[in-house]
């Protein structure tokens, strides 16, 4: 029987990302500690940054400055 794919909810990744931007501390171990594949927390990085990338750049089109 196939398995069902995980879900994760966004504050669950958002814990998971927050632990892997400590200073000294791997991907990889993170990933290892919450069971999860490196490669899966490194996607979620990647899609976090390009959020973050892509609402500085709608907020610097109209003209508003982010502290």
């Amino acid at each position: 029987m196939p398995q069902e794919r995980r879900s994760y909810s966004k504050s669950f990744k958002a814990q998971v990302i927050a632990e892997c931007a400590q200073p000294d501390t791997s991907i990889a171990n993170v990933a290892l500690t919450h069971n999860l594949n490196a490669n899966l927390v490194h996607k979620w990085i990647r899609v976090h940054a390009q959020k973050n990338l892509t609402l500085q750049t709608a907020v610097s089109v109209r003209g508003i400055r982010l502290a």
